[in-house]
């Protein structure tokens, strides 16, 4: 198509607009096309949809709405070239605006559309260097975290009693307005209480898979603040062009998994939103900064993964789908591929910026 004036501009983060004309001949040959279209939504008593003659048709609807169908047509097959032609990729509708249309004259367009976010990824292998050296065990900081006291054991230790007591006393009835008078006793910490626990022979093998426990989840803990800092820095050293649209579709994700977990825990999701004092919609509002932070942060992600060619390998997707297959019954298994696809890149992305020293 022959468009003049054509011009590629960005607007607001994360979108371009694309301003130009479309030539006056080449407007005009989408006047057969708009007639065809018009005349079969249009009823006209003694005339078959689609069968009207054109002066009947333009006495009918009128002349302008012509024009506006006839722009409408020209631009969608215009707005897909001009992405093509130019490398653009486009995220969700465009907003589209005519500037100028008349009879016998060019077509004026303006077009709005978010496109694909322009990622300028920071030295992303120096801070994972820099990170790891900081958070290493080497430095005493990473290898303390992972510390368990005896402290942290006996507390644990205390809650198992406690929950013990309290599931022993669930189990006695009391008559309506009658006084339990008897006090707590917690169980006496022995053997005995250990093998009440059902997997334990001994006080000390429950002592040591308490520790166990508690270390491992420290270092989990000491991994992922690993993570989450690698990646937070190479942001803050990118420059990261996000459209609305995503952010936007990022809440829904949020919005959807709080429902999930609220619905998990056996509650209601509109009792929850009485007790905050909130409408869903008010909830989705109050998380644009972690939305975009989050968008931000499967951006980088991406991104690395693309620059050292990260995939997921063939038969660990397979292994993934076939377990998410018994979880999740009703998803389709393109989605459950996608969604596995997605969790092993990640995985080898952050091991393989834990590896850099």
């Amino acid at each position: 198509m022959t468009i003049t004036d054509l011009k590629i501009n960005p607007a607001t983060e994360g979108e371009v607009e694309i301003t130009g004309e479309l030539a006056m001949t080449e407007f005009a040959s989408y006047r057969d096309k708009a007639l065809k279209t018009l005349g079969a939504d249009t009823k006209v008593d003694g005339f078959r949809p689609g069968h009207i003659p054109e002066k009947v048709l333009i006495e009918q609807v009128g002349e302008e709405k012509v024009l506006w169908e006839m722009a409408q047509e020209a631009l969608s097959d215009l707005y897909p070239e001009i992405l093509t032609e130019h490398k653009i990729t486009a995220l969700g509708r465009p907003e589209i605006t005519i500037t100028k249309i008349a009879l016998g004259n060019p077509l004026g367009f303006k077009i709005k559309t978010a496109i694909m976010p322009e990622v300028k990824i920071g030295d992303y292998k120096a801070i994972a260097k820099k990170v790891n050296a900081e958070l290493s065990p080497t430095t005493g900081e990473t290898s303390s975290e992972s510390k368990v006291s005896p402290e942290e054991i006996e507390k644990v230790l205390e809650d198992l009693r406690k929950s013990r007591t309290s599931a022993e006393h669930s189990h006695h009835e009391h008559k309506e307005g009658e006084e339990c008078k008897h006090e707590e006793v917690l169980p006496e910490l022995n053997d005995e209480f250990a093998k009440s626990l059902g997997q334990f022979q001994t006080l000390d093998e429950l002592k040591a898979k308490i520790k166990e426990n508690l270390s491992l989840e420290k270092k989990n803990k000491a991994k992922d603040k690993k993570r989450v800092k690698i990646v937070e820095e190479v942001i803050t050293k990118s420059e990261i062009k996000i459209a609305n649209i995503l952010v936007e579709s990022e809440k829904d994700k949020m919005l959807a998994e709080m429902e999930g977990q609220i619905g998990y825990m056996g509650l209601n999701f509109e009792d929850y939103l009485a007790h905050l004092k909130k409408t869903k919609e008010e909830l989705r509002d109050s998380w644009s900064k972690q939305a975009r932070e989050r968008v931000a942060f499967g951006l980088i992600l991406g991104e690395v993964a693309h620059l050292e060619k990260i995939g997921a390998p063939e038969e660990e997707l397979k292994n993934e789908v076939d377990y998410l297959k018994t979880q999740y019954k009703d998803i389709p298994e393109d989605r459950l591929r996608s969604y596995a696809a997605g969790l092993i890149v990640n995985e080898k992305v952050f091991e393989y910026l834990e590896g850099i020293k």
